[in-house]
């Protein structure tokens, strides 16, 4: 029986996709060498941690000493694992109530399978979900970094700012969806993130709010990034698109989540101008992978060449020739 439950047990591990399994392995080993063995110094960074480190180079430096200035160098570029290391650590870990670091994990799981799986935004594409863990876990680390360098001191957990940026990212992939926010007020899923700030600033105070505002923020950028346009242009008139159509079908995505596409078209929420992108790895990320390139193409929202089922591969929109109503095709990744 227990050699049948561990076979059990790696088989659904190895049925997360990879992206997500590995964050949720990651973290959940990161935060056991932390409880148990004080390993937070050798994983975490922040700005004071560099401002430090670069500290002690520059005062090798004026010794005049070029091999150990030399020295000092090499062992800061080693150390900038630590940025990655550090999206793995959910503030919770250091608190008194340390299942909470427990559930941001869970909650980090269950948005990051939701877009990487089959079905989601990202619909199974390894590369294309890895380039935007990539890109949205640089952002978070830099605004990060900017914010304790121009603003506060207090602590930023990239990880935390990473949870909010895929719920945010999650939210706008699945607006109609119905959730409960705290499991107990029901809200659409658009409105998810406004709920998780009010929430982190309820539970963290200040330091909570701020992460996620960062995550948040990096999300909206990498929406940008994909759409091809300026930060602002979705703010602009007529930036939504109009639905006259009755929506009928529904569909379940997850645990207390419920798409639900009927009702009055009022209360459906169209997609924004900048949900209708998609932005491919480029193609050295690619080759770097060995994976195939033909599972997805990169589009913005000014794409006004319709595309047929063969091309359009992404399951998202684009502009009809001056239609006014929108609806996503809903094809699938490598169709």
């Amino acid at each position: 029986p227990l050699t049948t439950m561990a076979n059990t047990i790696v088989e659904n591990i190895q049925r997360i996709p990879p992206v997500t399994r590995f964050f949720t392995l990651a973290s959940v080993m990161t935060c056991l060498a932390i409880t148990s063995f004080d390993a937070l110094p050798g994983l975490f960074c922040n700005y004071h941690t560099l401002s430090n480190d670069f500290a002690g180079i520059y005062k090798v430096y004026q010794k005049g000493n070029s091999f150990n200035t030399a020295k000092a160098i090499a062992l800061q570029v080693i150390n900038s694992y630590k940025f990655l290391t550090s999206t793995l650590i959910p503030s919770d870990v250091l608190s008194s109530q340390r299942w909470n670091a427990l559930m941001d994990i869970y909650f980090f799981y269950t948005f990051s399978n939701h877009l990487e799986a089959y079905g989601g935004k990202f619909n199974g594409n390894f590369p294309d979900y890895l380039w935007y863990a990539i890109t949205c876990g640089t952002m978070v680390n830099v605004f990060a970094l900017f914010y304790n360098a121009f603003f506060d001191p207090m602590p930023i957990f990239p990880h935390d700012c990473l949870l909010a940026c895929l719920t945010y990212t999650w939210s706008r992939a699945n607006k109609n969806a119905k959730i409960n926010l705290m499991g107990i007020v029901p809200i659409k899923a658009y409105y998810l993130p406004l709920g998780n700030i009010l929430i982190k600033l309820i539970l963290r105070g200040p330091s909570g709010l701020v992460d996620t505002i960062i995550g948040i923020l990096s999300g909206y950028l990498y929406l940008c990034i994909q759409l091809n346009t300026l930060p602002v242009y979705n703010l602009l008139p007529d930036a939504y698109g109009k639905n006259t159509e009755q929506h009928t079908d529904a569909r379940r995505v997850g645990i207390l989540r419920y798409v639900d596409n009927g009702g009055s078209q009022y209360e459906y929420i169209g997609d924004s101008i900048y949900d209708k992108g998609y932005w491919k790895a480029p193609k050295f990320f690619y080759n770097l992978l060995g994976y195939p390139s033909k599972n997805s193409v990169r589009k913005t929202a000014f794409d006004s060449t319709p595309r047929n089922e063969e091309s359009a591969t992404t399951g998202y929109s684009w502009f009809g020739s001056g239609a006014t109503a929108f609806r996503g095709k809903g094809h699938r990744l490598g169709s």
